[in-house]
């Protein structure tokens, strides 16, 4: 499958805006429009899920009985479920560390750590239980999509819409919101989106999509700006994610199309470069900053930056270069056997 480096430079931006909306004060991300850009951070990277699902099933035939194979957990284990566990594991010492030395207690088990909750949890840590849910769920979706994508965006629209309208009437959700947070249905749409914007992203057959995305996308700028700033309450929804739904998913998918549109999919250009880096290594950051955010809430923003990002890359090198030891190993004791 070609590699694209624009997917890698968006989602570059986006582990950028996570530490941001993580580091600034709400006020100060309402006084700088964050809705526009850094609160984008979460749709923009479902969106990409859902691109990355679609260009995943054009490369091959898609049968129902081979969406669950032990190579795909082995590959999902590999990309998703290693990292976290190594994590994981770092989080207990690290917690154990931090009580031991400051009499902070930081350290938390319940049952939630079995749906991907850090027992060192900080800002943010639903992203991990959404990703869990998707290694379950994309491959069905997309297997459905390869065969009637108008019917399955559809589909995953309706969906989206009564989960919003069931969660709005569940008592449970009131007092503990996480497993509504870390529901995946609720970004249904933004997987749609997605899936749809794999049709060739390095084609000019994409200029189709700018009509229905441009005016998509100022709809839901629209809506942000009145929800935001202008008080405007939805009573089918859940007041703490009034800016993360179906009618705003189509400002973070117009975006992404318009990069995979301007940037192109390869470039020595140092900028687009390091973007492309933090991108590959965003999901070993995110993980990091889950765990950096749990023992420290209140830091200055380039602390919070250097720091995440440094320590997120370095784990993403020594994890990387686990997998390839790995591999030859691998290779090497096949040769023999052979």
């Amino acid at each position: 499958m070609k590699h694209f480096q624009q997917i890698d430079v968006i989602k570059g931006l986006a582990i950028l805006m996570v530490l941001l909306l993580h580091s600034l004060s709400r006020q100060e991300l309402l006084q700088s429009y964050a809705v526009y850009h850094i609160w984008q951070a979460v749709p923009l990277f479902m969106v990409v899920m859902g691109l990355n699902a679609g260009l995943s099933i054009q490369r091959k035939e898609q049968h129902l009985n081979l969406l669950y194979t032990r190579e795909y957990f082995t590959k999902k284990a590999t990309r998703i479920l290693t990292p976290f566990m190594l994590i994981f594991a770092l989080s207990i010492l690290v917690g154990f560390l931090w009580q031991w030395l400051t009499n902070e207690a930081v350290l938390a088990f319940s049952w939630y750590t079995l749906v991907g909750v850090l027992p060192v949890t900080g800002k943010g840590n639903y992203f991990i239980t959404l990703l869990l849910q998707s290694i379950f769920l994309l491959p069905i979706i997309g297997y459905a999509f390869r065969k009637k994508p108008v019917l399955t965006s559809i589909t995953l629209v309706v969906l989206e819409v009564l989960f919003q309208l069931l969660a709005t009437q569940v008592a449970y959700f009131d007092k503990e919101n996480y497993l509504y947070d870390a529901a995946f249905p609720r970004y249904f749409s933004a997987i749609a989106f997605g899936l749809w914007l794999a049709y060739s992203p390095g084609a000019k057959k994409q200029w189709p999509f700018a009509l229905p995305l441009v005016i998509l996308g100022v709809i839901a700028a629209g809506f942000l700006w009145l929800v935001v700033y202008q008080g405007l309450k939805v009573d089918f929804l859940r007041p703490e994610w009034f800016t993360q739904h179906l009618l705003t998913f189509g400002y973070a998918a117009f975006w992404v199309w318009l990069g995979l549109r301007l940037l192109p999919s390869s470039s020595n250009v140092i900028f687009l470069k390091l973007l492309a880096t933090l991108g590959k290594a965003s999901y070993h950051i995110f993980l990091v900053q889950v765990l950096y955010f749990g023992l420290l809430e209140e830091s200055p923003v380039w602390q919070n930056l250097g720091i995440c990002l440094l320590l997120g890359y370095l784990f993403y090198m020594l994890e990387s270069n686990r997998k390839i030891f790995t591999s030859r190993a691998a290779a090497v004791f096949r040769n023999k056997d052979v």
